[in-house]
């Protein structure tokens, strides 16, 4: 019997469902793939729902997940709606959904038109769809960047979340919104002010709100970044900013990347006159940007920057989870390096000299170097792999099973065997069971693809750590840094007041 998939995904550019919650929207479109299913007499498998509101692969879970079971041959057709629904992305995100079709065969069913990937003359209209696709998109999102920023100008508040000290409230007789004053949180966004304003620093104010069990938001502790974001937004004084927040795009070995840039300057970006309260006046805001610019002189980017700390991105607290950063001591103490957990005042993690830390983190590789090279030598994967592959065999065999007890239950209802009641009951628990050995399957497949890929692992793992650790002290950190990264996932840093370091390492390893 031919196995049918249906995807479902609400965009944020559905004009007709504008109204809806995705979760009505979803419901609406599932009832229009439910009629046309019923009607081609489609048997619907498996049915994928997307929540989430990035338009790339990379950013949705559901449709990798249905792209690797389409790749494997699973099913014979998807049906959606629309073909926006599977693609707005970029060229390369569309290229690699066009090749996973043309390469299984699975059809691509929607109401309009059925795409057969086999067939020249559909492929070539599937791929001009995204195209058409991907350029509706384009010209869409600038006409939504040009009414966010009518709005801005206009002073309304354009972003989903209201920023601390305020709650967003829908502007009355017109669309839009702006901002009110949160009761309990204003009063903390004028404290911040006022102790910065009488020559405190992002430091103090921080472990003073700590102290005073004035928690954030959502309940966290207070950071020196969040006081200093806080004093640098315009939104205080009654202004809404415009293009402060901007992605950077790069491409790294082939890969693009991405990063968000925050610009902190009040110049660097556009400033409009808001509609709601403000909580300090314009010469306050002033005032604090010339003390912060005088107190922190040697905050401003160099031509070259240089990493100082190999461990960047790498090193986490045992105790509190939260990152271990470098520190630089006063020049009255030395200006001696240090690695500290950013929120020690809390977890009373000690911190201790950077030095003796990456002596013995480079120790304790060592140490797993020795222990690893052993497992390798007396086991391996191999015996793992084989379980593992017994357990996927068994599991495709009881699919299969699955599979005909359905087919023979199409003919029993057919031949008037099974009544309409007990096919129901009879194909309901079928596709449970099903279901359940398909979540099985996908199981096992992972874990084999992790234990083979162990294989390859370790016949990569050890040279790159042996490399590291006889060529270190020749390695500037950025590099010391880029291989460790492709060695360990994480480092742990824990030491009691008055006692030794401990560091746990988390190698890149396959997991059962």
């Amino acid at each position: 019997m031919e196995q049918y998939v249906r995807y479902l995904r609400k965009s944020r550019f559905d004009r007709d469902y504008a109204e809806l919650s995705i979760e009505e929207t979803l419901k609406r479109h599932e009832a229009i793939l439910d009629r046309l299913a019923k009607d081609r007499g489609y048997h619907i498998a498996k049915t994928y729902y997307e929540v989430v509101s990035g338009e790339s692969i990379a950013a949705r879970p559901e449709i990798q997940k249905m792209l690797e079971e389409v790749s494997a041959g699973i099913y014979d057709g998807v049906l959606v709606v629309d073909l926006e629904r599977l693609a707005r992305g970029n060229g390369a995100d569309q290229a690699y959904i066009s090749q996973v079709f043309q390469f299984s065969g699975t059809k691509i069913v929607t109401p309009m038109k059925t795409y057969d990937p086999s067939n020249e003359f559909d492929e070539e209209y599937f791929e001009f769809g995204l195209f058409m696709s991907r350029r509706e998109y384009k010209t869409i999102n600038r006409r939504l960047t040009r009414g966010r920023d009518s709005s801005a100008a206009e002073g309304k508040y354009i972003n989903s979340i209201a920023p601390y000290g305020y709650e967003k409230a829908k502007l009355k007789n017109e669309k839009g919104f702006t901002l009110r004053l949160h009761p309990d949180e204003a009063p903390v966004v004028r404290k911040i002010f006022d102790l910065f304003l009488h020559g405190n620093g992002t430091k103090v104010i921080a472990n003073d709100l700590n102290d005073h069990k004035i928690p954030t938001r959502h309940g966290d502790l207070w950071s020196y970044s969040t006081i200093s974001n806080i004093l640098t937004n315009p939104i205080y004084m009654g202004k809404i900013r415009r293009g402060w927040s901007r992605q950077i795009r790069s491409i790294e070995n082939g890969v693009v990347k991405k990063r968000i840039k925050r610009l902190k300057n009040i110049d660097d970006y556009k400033v409009y006159d808001g509609l709601h309260p403000a909580i300090i006046t314009e010469e306050e805001y002033e005032r604090v940007q010339e003390l912060r610019i005088s107190k922190q002189p040697a905050a401003r980017v160099k031509d070259t920057c240089e990493l100082q700390n190999a461990f960047a991105g790498l090193l986490y607290c045992a105790k509190c989870g939260k990152r271990i950063g470098r520190t630089v001591g006063s020049q009255k103490r030395g200006a001696i390096p240090r690695v500290r957990c950013v929120n020690a005042r809390n977890c009373h993690n000690v911190s201790a000299e950077y030095a003796v830390v990456e002596v013995e983190i480079i120790r304790a590789l060592r140490l797993w170097l020795n222990g690893y090279r052993v497992k390798i030598e007396t086991s391996g994967y191999a015996e793992d792999i084989a379980i593992c592959q017994k357990q996927l065999d068994k599991t495709l065999q009881e699919l299969d099973d699955l599979n005909r007890q359905l087919e023979n239950a199409f003919e029993l209802v057919e031949k008037g065997v099974y009544t309409i009641a007990l096919f129901q009951t009879r194909r309901e628990k079928l596709n449970t069971a099903i279901e359940q050995r398909r979540e099985r399957q996908r199981h096992f497949q992972t874990t084999l693809a992790r234990l083979e890929q162990g294989e390859l692992t370790q016949n990569k793992l050890i040279p790159k750590t042996e490399r590291l650790l006889d060529s270190y002290d020749a390695m500037t950190n950025q590099e010391r840094n880029d291989l460790l990264k492709e060695i360990l996932s994480k480092i742990e840093y824990r030491r009691e007041s008055g006692g030794p370091i401990e560091i746990d390492l988390y190698p890149r390893l396959p997991h059962m």
